[in-house]
Order: C-alpha cells, then structure tokens, then sequence
C-alpha cells in the first residue's frame, strides 16, 4: 500500500548524467529529461556547452543556481574526480523559485506602492503649499483695492451729492459689502480646511444679537414684501459665552439664503433652549421658510463646496454659504440638518453646545459708538509703511480730516529703516507685505534700533491676509496689533485712539 502511494504521489527532483570529459553521455537516470537519446550532453541544451571546458577545473565542485531548462528552474551541480568521470546533479527547483519569485513580486509591488504614495503625498504637500501661498497673496492684493473703494466711497458720501448720487454711492457701499462677503467666505473656507481657522469665545448679549438680527431681516423681508418673525424661547440665558461673529455669520448666512430663495409667505426663526447644565447650554436653532424647497435627491449637495443646486441666474451666489456654515457649526461641537420639500419650504435646524456665565450681570458702561475725536492738542507723528499708493491715499485723507496728526510714509523696508532713525514717532502703521521684507521681519528690526527710541512704541499692523496672522505670531513679531484689510474710517481711527488716548 505505502509503496503504491509513493508510486503515486512521489516525483522526482533530482537526474544524475555520467559524462566523460568531453561532454559524451556515459550514462543518465533520466529522472527529469531524457538525456539518453543523445550522444553528447551539449545537444541536451546550451548550458552544458558552457560547462564543459570547466570540467578540467582544479575545483571539485562547481555549482550553478536558478538554470532553465526546458520549462524546468534547476540548481546543478557538477562533480569531477581524479580516478572517475563527472557527474552532473540535477535538482529541480521549480516550485521554490516559482514561490521566491511570487514573494518577490509582491514585495516589489509594495515598494512600487509605496512609493506611489510617497510621490502623491508630496504632490498633495506642494499643491497645499501652493495654494496656501496663492491664497494669502490673493487675500492681500485683492483687499488694497477693496479698501480704496471702501474709504473712497465714505469719503464721497460726505462731500455735498444730490439725492441721485448719494443713492448711487449707496449702491456702491452695498455692492462693496456683497463683494467683501464672497471673498472673506472663500478666504474663511480655506482657513478651515488648512486648520487656522480659531473661535474666539467671548461673552456676549445673546438677547442683543436675537433683537439685532430681528430688525435687520425683518426690514430686509419687507423689501421682497415678505414676513420675518423671530421666537425666542424665554428661559434662554440673556448672556453667553461664544464666538458672537460666528454665531452671526452662521445665522445671516441661513436667513439670507431663506429670504433669497423665498418669493412669498415668510420665513421664522426659533431659538430654543434645550436643555442647560451647570455653566453649558445646548440651544437649539430654527430658520424655516415658504421658498421654492429642495428636491431631496439634492439636499445633501447644499453643504457641498461651489455647489448650488439651483443653478438659475435669478439666484445668484458662490455655494460656499452654507458649506461654511457646517463647517463652523462643527467647530463649535454642534450639529445641523436639513429638510425641504419643493415648492412648500425648507426647515434648517442646527444646535450650538455654549457656556454662559453664572452670576454675570452685564458690562459696565457701553462704549460710545460715536466718532472718535482727538480731542486733544497734541500732533501725533505717525509713519506709515505701505507700498501701495491708494491705500497711502485713504490713511493720509483720513488722518489729514482729524487735524491732529503728522504722517510720513515709507514704501519699503528699507525707507522705514531711514525714517526712523532720523526721527521720532508716536505710532507705526505696518503694512504686513513689502516689497523687500515682511512686516513679521521689519518690527523686531526697529524694536532692536541702538537707540532704544522704538522699543515701546506701538506698531499696528494692516494685513490683507488672513491665513497664518495669529495672535502668536503678531507677539513674537513685537506688533501690538492688527487692522485687517480692508477697513473703513471709524477702524482706523479706533485702533489710533487705543495706543494715543
């Protein structure tokens, strides 16, 4: 029995040829290949004609690896003796290179992975890079002549217009803003996705910013002959404590696309108190409308980046809206969904997880929102490096308009550096981006002056960018703050009386 199976399922791996030194077979087990039907071992295959002049080799032994042969993958060995002919062993590998080189292949496979994916991640590093560094330029040079545009057209609203063309600048001011809108959604959308985006947690009147948003979309829906009504549920806290802008970017960004894409009826905002524990509260948000719905195979394309899913030009827009608004709501632990049915309405409901003071009773007195006035007689000196010539324009007409101050101006780093050395003033305003240095750069260098005369004075900072300006990164510069591009009259002239009151 035992015998039978060997029989069976033994092969052969191994063929012993006796050869004379010319390479004749003398005999052959032909275990492998059929050596015998030939007169000389050359005829065999190839190989063997490369062996034969080593036969005479002072060696004993000469092995040869990984030989093909006739379909077959040998290792052979050859054998020589002093009193006897050679031998030549045979041993078939096949199998065992077959599986090395199966190994093989799904090694080099991995590596070749491997490095795919080294070369993509590097790809998608340098795409980053570059689209972090076009961002932030695009953010900077883009805000300078949305500044000037700003600052020209208060301005000329303050200069004697007919009723015609004062309700012309008002277009303009209001066409600014929409524009001012789109960019500061794309710049904050790709904040977020590279990580700088920071809430800033404050306590704030939350039943302020209710009645403030009230009145805004109520007028707003009167317009378009529409109804805004507001219900707020009593036992929410008066105060709390959060990201006041963001809750309002989130809120009139809602609204806004509500009353856009409503044409009649009315469109309700409540707010609810879900449930408060301890100093946290859970408040639960609601903006429904009559508008002209969503077909829900689209509903989830609305928090999607440059998506809109009504693609008329009666609605216009950049489909980023609502994609920052998820993405804000996210940041602040919260949730938001959707629902909508075409031509009934859409419901958006989102809850914010906040905290809110225990025993707050309010700020002191509110500050004025008066014009700032420089009352006193004092002339302030300021310098003010920026390379672009509107934005000189707009600082020097708003500072000429106050009467209390000097301005000189400086266009690079290198003029800075000449102006304050030969004289002393009150106030730097630093324009972030140089022609031949960054503003990070500059303000340590006029902190370190031998003299000593700049160590203290304060610098502000005007920056059209707003990937990378964190508040770390202003204090390791030595700047006492920022002024963010572009900006209107009453801002400049309050960071001015921060450091000059």
């Amino acid at each position: 029995m035992l015998n039978a199976y060997k029989k069976q399922f033994l092969v052969p791996k191994v063929q012993f040829t006796v050869i004379s030194e010319k390479g004749d077979i003398l005999d052959s087990d032909d275990m492998l290949f059929p050596f015998k039907k030939e007169k000389n071992i050359i005829h065999c295959h190839p190989f063997f004609e490369s062996i034969i002049p080593l036969l005479n080799h002072t060696e004993k032994s000469l092995s040869f690896s990984c030989v093909h042969i006739n379909g077959k993958i040998c290792d052979i060995d050859c054998k020589t003796f002093e009193d006897k002919d050679p031998v030549i062993i045979i041993h078939d590998l096949s199998e065992h290179y077959q599986s090395l080189q199966t190994v093989a292949q799904k090694r080099n496979e991995t590596v070749i992975e491997s490095e795919i994916l080294t070369l993509q991640n590097t790809y998608l590093q340098e795409k980053e890079a570059f689209k972090r560094t076009f961002i932030a330029n695009f953010s900077h040079e883009i805000r300078n002549p949305l500044t000037g545009v700003f600052s020209f057209t208060e301005m000329l609203e303050k200069t004697s217009l007919t009723d015609e063309q004062y309700d012309l600048v008002e277009v303009i001011k209001a066409l600014c803003q929409d524009l001012n809108v789109m960019i500061t959604d794309i710049l904050d959308l790709s904040k977020i996705e590279v990580g700088k985006f920071v809430i800033n947690n404050e306590i704030f009147d939350f039943t302020e910013l209710l009645d403030s948003i009230s009145f805004i979309y109520a007028t707003k829906a009167r317009q378009k002959k529409l109804r805004f009504r507001m219900h707020v549920d009593e036992k929410l806290p008066r105060y709390i404590e959060g990201d006041k802008t963001r809750i309002k970017q989130i809120l009139t960004n809602i609204i806004e696309n509500a009353i856009k894409f409503t044409e009649e009826g009315y469109i309700d905002l409540h707010v609810k108190l879900n449930h408060k524990r301890a100093n946290k509260v859970n408040i639960q948000f609601e903006i429904t409308d009559t508008g002209i719905g969503i077909p829900k195979k689209y509903l989830n394309d609305i928090f999607t980046s440059f998506t809109q899913v009504h693609k008329d030009n009666k609605y216009p827009g950049t489909g980023l809206g609502l994609t920052i608004v998820k993405n804000l709501i996210s940041l602040m632990q919260g949730e938001i969904t959707a629902e909508s049915e075409p031509d009934k309405g859409t419901a958006i409901r989102f809850n914010l997880r906040l905290k809110f003071p225990i025993n707050y009773k309010g700020p002191g007195k509110p500050e004025q929102d008066n014009k700032i006035l420089f009352k006193s007689k004092k002339k302030y000196n300021i310098l003010l490096v920026e390379d672009n010539k509107i934005s000189q324009i707009i600082v020097l007409k708003i500072l000429s308009s106050q009467g209390t101050f000097f301005l000189d101006i400086a266009e690079n780093g290198e003029q800075a550096m000449e102006r304050v050395e030969e004289n002393q003033y009150d106030l730097i305003l630093l324009d972030i981006r140089l022609p031949d240095v960054t503003g990070y750069e500059l303000a340590p260098a006029i902190r370190n002056l031998p003299e000593k005369k700049y160590a203290k004075v304060p610098i502000v900072a005007l920056s059209g960018s707003i990937l990378g300006d964190s508040k770390t990164k202003y204090k390791k510069s030595a700047i006492n703050d920022v002024l963010q591009k572009p900006f209107q009259e009453q801002q400049l002239l309050k960071k001015l009386h921060k450091f000059l009151k």
